[in-house]
């Protein structure tokens, strides 16, 4: 039995386990405030360059409930767009209404 509850543990654990992405600019901002439509699905996203076109990175609301950036965070991911320094995303990848979101949960700014 006891075997069996630390297999459980153990593939629940990894099923919320954080990607990374590659290190790279920040192409592209969003934050969302309370009055938009699109506020209660997500509070914001961010797209990187090396993938732009085909992902984003989202925060907060039902898409990536429980996992939302604070003000500071946000303005750490500007000031990386606006002085064109590199990042590496943390993200987990969600489910909402059977379609996956990449949801951010950290990140580290370099200047190299």
């Amino acid at each position: 039995m006891r075997g069996l509850l630390l297999v459980s543990i153990l593939a629940a654990a990894s099923v919320s386990r954080a990607d990374t992405t590659t290190t790279t600019s920040v192409a592209q901002l969003m934050v969302l405030e309370p009055g938009d439509e699109s506020f209660k699905l997500f509070h914001g996203a961010v797209w990187l360059e090396i993938d732009k076109a085909t992902v984003n990175y989202r925060w907060g609301g039902l898409e990536c409930k429980g996992r939302d950036l604070g003000d500071t965070s946000i303005q750490l991911l500007f000031a990386a767009l606006r002085s064109e320094y590199q990042v590496k995303l943390e993200y987990v990848v969600t489910q909402y209404k059977d379609k996956p979101y990449r949801c951010v949960t950290g990140f580290t700014v370099s200047k190299t």
